[in-house]
Order: structure tokens, then C-alpha cells, then sequence
């Protein structure tokens, strides 16, 4: 499968983002249904730094993107290597 990556100037814009996806989805943590509201999930998939400063999200499931962000979609990201 191909995966799908929206790429974001800032790290708030993408946090933004994923949680438009987790509302979408009705994860936990946004469930009005108490009976589900059984754990913590906010986000189906988190930001990532790249290489280059900005920010990614794969989106390669997400059921909420718009058909502009669907065409802005890139197939690879590098993400920024941290050093332990």
C-alpha cells in the first residue's frame, strides 16, 4: 500500500489537523457516547518532524481529508533523525 503524507509548515497547524481526523473518527476522546468514552485516543496518527522543519502526518487512512488535501498528498517524507 502506498502510504500518504500531508505536510505542514508548523507543528500546531498538523496537531490541528490530526484532530480533525480523531473527531471524524470518533475516537475516545471525543465521544459523546459515554458508554464508549472508555479511553484517551485524540489522534489516529501523530506529527513527525522532518528533515527540513516541517511537520508530517500520515494520512493514508484518514476518512476526513478534503479533495484539496487529498491532491496535496506526498507518498515519502524524511523525518528530521534525533541523536540519543
Amino acid at each position: 500500500m502506498i502510504q500518504k503524507y500531508l505536510v505542514y509548515e508548523d507543528y500546531e497547524t498538523t496537531l490541528n489537523r490530526a484532530e480533525v481526523e480523531g473527531k471524524a473518527m470518533d475516537l475516545p476522546f471525543y465521544s459523546l457516547n459515554l458508554s464508549v468514552k472508555k479511553g484517551s485516543s485524540k489522534y489516529r496518527t501523530a506529527p513527525k518532524e522532518l528533515s527540513n522543519g516541517k511537520w508530517s502526518l500520515r494520512v493514508t487512512d484518514y476518512i476526513s481529508l478534503t479533495e484539496d488535501e487529498n491532491a496535496s498528498t506526498v507518498s515519502s517524507v524524511t523525518y528530521k533523525v534525533t541523536e540519543e
